[in-house]
């Protein structure tokens, strides 16, 4: 529950705030319904900001600057849904502008995001997500109430509520008549003489009005939120999750001695892991050989395992620092000691699986699993000393640094663009070694056409021949191919797919995407050449 007193926030526009709420709903529906995304999400995020400054002008609020750069990498990442066609890609872009957006609405006129506790930065999309509810649902309750005590008289006192029950009647009677219509043929063509309409868009109808509606309560809401936050008594920095959270450690403590214990184990196991590492991993192949495995047997994998230790290995530090009680200065010394000597330990371990990362990738080359993983590594690492950091300086300051990290890792992949970066290493690693895995490459998005494109020459004249992992012909010879072959056919399929519309991003221009537009460009091109 929230904190709300009786000098809550006022709002001295709420109707006009509940009708720009439908209108973007409306607007929601027209860039976003049956249309592939593209540039609408950018568009529709600079309308939200807009709306968020020009309410909270109206409101004589002021935007608390140390917050506003919140806004720099929403706006990048609803713009780079227009810019990358890499699937992966777009639902992390999309989710880290949802996820900002949340942000932006919570923290534009109060508050400081940098204070944010771990706890609060996690749950807090969720939070705006339910205060918005709420806040909508009220603000309209208060103001059917204030029409309800206005003065009529005579007929209009009839009307007001009869026009008030229509308009809350008007989505059942859609539900219901479009599920009459489904289940009785006669009642369906007397609603079909009766409104002359197509009874099959009805459902169409139906979701996009209740998508509207649903975007427009969300909307309305974020803006009474942001608006009631500059008076920090209705809604205040800490969620009632976050405090039952800072009252747990009195419940369920772990004594210092127990943490100790539980430290010294977990590092010692981590010196013997290293060591055997460092001997064998690091140390080359005369030592794997008298272990019985050979040294692309004992290299080539473990990786992931390593990266979720290390993952598990923040995850106990941050659990042990929340629960562990610490009653004295030497015992909050000790702690971060041991925490700051397993953090070292861990960082040696991800060393040991960025090795072995690399040679899987000296292997057989990249995919989008195996860079994923190469730059959450980097990032990890950087999380794990922004965490040492907080432990010994800025105790309340790892949530940021969360934050900034998350930010980071989609933006660097967004910067590298994947599918481009992996066609042109797994090109030079073919140029070393004479392996390609072509069928891979013919998976990658459109963010891959120009690469692809210059592939062309890189494998000229290849005569070798691979087989289709999808082809099931009983003659299998209809299942081999050269690389050339099976390039030329991915870049012709490519340039029908954009030529009959693809999917209509180039029939709407909400859907309109940099990658497929300059893909079309450039198969155009090489098409006519």
């Amino acid at each position: 529950m929230e904190n709300v007193e009786n000098s809550e926030q006022k709002i001295a526009h709420p109707q006009k705030i509940l009708w720009a709420g439908l209108a973007i709903g409306l607007i929601f529906n027209w860039l976003f319904y049956g249309k592939p995304l593209g540039i609408s999400l950018l568009v529709f995020v600079v309308i939200l900001l807009v709306a968020l400054v020009v309410f909270s002008r109206m409101e004589r609020l002021t935007a608390v600057r140390r917050n506003l750069w919140l806004v720099v990498p929403l706006l990048f990442f609803a713009a780079m849904a227009f810019v990358r066609a890499n699937p992966f890609l777009t639902l992390l872009n999309v989710a880290a502008a949802l996820v900002l957006l949340a942000y932006v609405v919570f923290y534009y006129a109060a508050g400081r995001v940098e204070a944010a506790s771990l706890l609060g930065a996690l749950v807090l999309p969720a939070r705006v997500a339910g205060l918005s509810a709420v806040q909508t649902g009220k603000t309209t309750q208060q103001e059917v109430k204030k029409g309800s005590r206005l003065p009529r008289t005579g007929r209009n006192r009839q009307i007001v509520p009869v026009l008030r029950g229509s308009l809350l009647a008007l989505p059942l009677l859609i539900v219901f008549t479009t599920l009459f219509t489904t289940a009785d043929l006669v009642f369906a063509s007397m609603v079909n003489r009766l409104f002359d309409w197509n009874l099959p868009d009805l459902a169409p109808l139906f979701w996009q009005a209740f998508w509207a509606f649903v975007v427009a309560w969300l909307v309305a809401g974020g803006l009474f939120v942001a608006i009631k936050r500059a008076d920090q008594t209705t809604i205040d920095d800490h969620s009632g999750l976050e405090k039952v959270s800072a009252m747990a450690p009195m419940v369920i403590s772990i004594g210092f001695v127990e943490m100790v214990t539980i430290l010294t184990l977990v590092i010692s196991l981590f010196f013997v892991f290293i060591a055997v590492q460092f001997t064998y991993l690091f140390g080359g192949l005369a030592n794997i050989s008298r272990t019985g495995f050979t040294y692309a047997e004992y290299a080539r994998r473990g990786f992931f395992e390593l990266v979720a230790a290390a993952v598990f290995t923040l995850l106990l530090l941050i659990g042990l620092n929340w629960l562990t009680r610490r009653e004295s200065k030497r015992q909050i010394k000790t702690f971060n000691l041991l925490a700051t000597l397993l953090i070292g330990c861990v960082l040696l371990l991800l060393t040991a699986a960025f090795y072995r990362m690399g040679l899987y990738e000296t292997a057989y080359g990249y995919t989008e699993l195996r860079l994923y993983v190469y730059l959450f590594m980097l990032w990890l690492g950087a999380l794990l000393l922004w965490f040492v950091w907080t432990l010994w300086y800025r105790p309340y300051r790892f949530a940021i640094g969360l934050i900034a990290v998350v930010i980071g890792f989609v933006a660097t992949l967004n910067l590298i663009n994947p599918d481009a970066f992996i066609v042109k290493q797994n090109l030079a690693h073919y140029q070393e070694t004479g392996d390609l895995d072509m069928f891979y490459l013919t998976t990658l998005s459109a963010d891959a056409v120009p690469q692809l494109i210059n592939a062309q020459q890189v494998i000229a004249g290849d005569a070798q021949i691979v087989t289709d992992p999808y082809c099931y012909d009983a003659d299998e010879k209809r299942c081999e191919f050269t690389l050339e072959e099976v390039l030329q056919t991915d870049l012709k399929q490519r340039l029908a797919w954009l030529e009959e519309d693809g999917s209509g991003r180039r029939s709407h221009w909400q859907a309109y995407n940099l990658a497929y537009a300059h893909a079309f460009t450039i198969l155009q091109t090489a098409g006519e050449s």
